[in-house]
């Protein structure tokens, strides 16, 4: 008497995906750019303090595009302000106990 196992019932989230077709090619991309960026500016930010053009340069982007990233972080905890050189603010990685 070989019984199968009963499946389990989908999560909301799998009858969502079935319905609409799961995440497009598109969307899926720019996740993985900005997760790609993040992961730069932290590795950027990892040497120690930085302004943003320093930050735009470490990580191959343009300015305005690392300031809307670490704006984004600095919002979520992620990056703190650490003082001030030649007019730019200066930003690190949030301390692990901070």
């Amino acid at each position: 008497m070989d019984e199968q196992p009963t499946p389990r019932p989908q999560r909301p989230i799998e009858i969502l995906r079935a319905r609409h077709g799961g995440i497009s090619k598109e969307l899926k991309e720019y996740f993985n750019e900005r997760q790609r960026l993040k992961k730069a500016i932290r590795a950027a930010l990892a040497e120690g303090p930085r302004s943003v053009p320093e930050i735009a340069r470490a990580c191959g982007i343009p300015p305005p595009k690392a300031m809307w990233h670490v704006m984004a972080m600095r919002r979520y905890g992620e990056v703190v302000e650490a003082g001030e050189r030649d007019d730019y603010v200066l930003y690190a990685l949030k301390s692990k106990g901070a």
